[in-house]
């Protein structure tokens, strides 16, 4: 499965009013993969696809002074027209 999760942050919350929808995805998909995964999940078209890359922060454990490097992933940010709109939770991921 190419989409893993919807994103639930303040800002991709706050893009939905507009027609925007995040979402993780796997870190070697195309934009044409994200777009036929999403029609094939919700029935609708996206107008536009974009990627973003997400680069793993390194933390550091206080106790042991042991860097902790969390890894890459990658973001996808679906447009859709002014009219339509689809409900985020009813996405469901099957592993």
């Amino acid at each position: 499965m190419i989409i893993k999760r919807p994103l639930v942050t303040e800002k991709a919350i706050a893009a939905q009013a507009v027609g925007k929808y995040g979402f993780v995805v796997d870190a070697k998909a195309t934009k044409g993969q994200v777009a036929t995964e999403f029609q094939t999940l919700f029935g609708i078209k996206p107008l536009k696809v974009n990627l973003l890359i997400i680069k793993g922060k390194v933390k550091s454990n206080w106790k042991t002074r042991t860097p902790i490097i969390r890894p890459n992933f990658k973001k996808a940010y679906i447009t859709l027209k002014k009219d339509q709109k689809i409900d985020i939770l009813t996405l469901k991921n099957e592993k």
